[in-house]
């Protein structure tokens, strides 16, 4: 797999396509990807989303991504780093972006599609985003104060709408949850990490307190959460990939090939190879 560098705190690319021009990839930069028309899937992490446009995808550094598409589609790939949102017209309202990026990264990564589905804020978006373009192709300077205002202005809306599928005020237990869903996500292939006492250590809570809060907010408990995602992620392995089955059960900490088969049995009621 390849890993994008980008010195640059901001680039931008707007193409229309039927084949998407890059290999699966991670990045070192934060990605925020505007769908204007067509259909296919996004492969988020092994894990395949159905997009039609219009429709957004936001990918953090770690991700790994690629599109398949089956309609013909308009992109436009807004691609920056942490400094980029820092400044350089930053100012005291800005320095919460940080938390609200690890909130919509959270949420990007459980949703099944699009951060935001409202019409009419995906309409808006879609001005904004095409006003970026302009500004970027007469410039090509990530230092242009008016494409700083408009990505604001882009991420205002999304935090205006995305963050209503929650609950209409997100309180500090929604926050925890996010972070602790987001951390799940990052760590699903260290199953040390996630063990329940390792997680209360990680977000300085008990265990008791720990699963009784993300029942209470996330409707299942974390071991199931932690299972299902894993199981995704192999399932796609399975489907998509001609791995051994033993990669794949190393990939995701399995100490030998028996345990591994006896987890997916027990939650598909067949074994990997079977499933394959």
């Amino acid at each position: 797999m390849e890993r994008f560098i980008q010195h640059d705190a901001l680039y931008i690319r707007h193409f229309t396509t039927t084949q998407w021009p890059f290999p699966v990839h991670n990045h070192n930069h934060f990605e925020l990807a505007f769908i204007h028309s067509g259909n296919g899937f996004h492969y988020l992490n092994e894990v395949p989303q159905w997009y039609q446009g219009p429709c957004l995808f936001l990918l953090s550094p770690e991700d790994y991504h690629i599109f398949e598409i089956q309609d013909r589609t308009e992109f436009s790939i807004l691609k920056f780093t942490n400094i980029y949102l820092d400044g350089p017209f930053a100012d005291q309202g800005l320095q919460e972006w940080s938390k609200l990026m690890e909130q919509l990264l959270a949420m990007s990564s459980t949703l099944q599609s699009c951060l935001v589905n409202s019409a009419e804020e995906l309409f808006k978006i879609e001005q904004l985003i095409r006003l970026i373009i302009r500004e970027w192709e007469t410039s090509q300077n990530s230092g242009n104060e008016t494409i700083f205002y408009l990505v604001r202005a882009v991420f205002s809306l999304i935090k205006k709408t995305a963050v209503k599928k929650l609950s209409p005020k997100i309180s500090s237990q929604e926050n925890t949850v996010m972070s602790i869903v987001n951390y799940i996500h990052k760590q699903i292939r260290n199953p040390r990490s996630l063990q329940l006492k390792e997680l209360a250590e990680v977000f300085n809570f008990s265990p008791n307190y720990l699963t009784g809060l993300f029942k209470k907010q996330m409707g299942v408990p974390i071991k199931t959460y932690i299972d299902n995602y894993k199981l995704k992620l192999i399932e796609n392995k399975l489907k998509y990939t001609e791995y051994p089955l033993k990669e794949i059960s190393i990939e995701f900490g399995f100490n030998d090939l028996s345990h591994f088969n006896k987890f997916f049995k027990k939650n598909y009621g067949t074994n990997p190879k079977e499933a394959r």
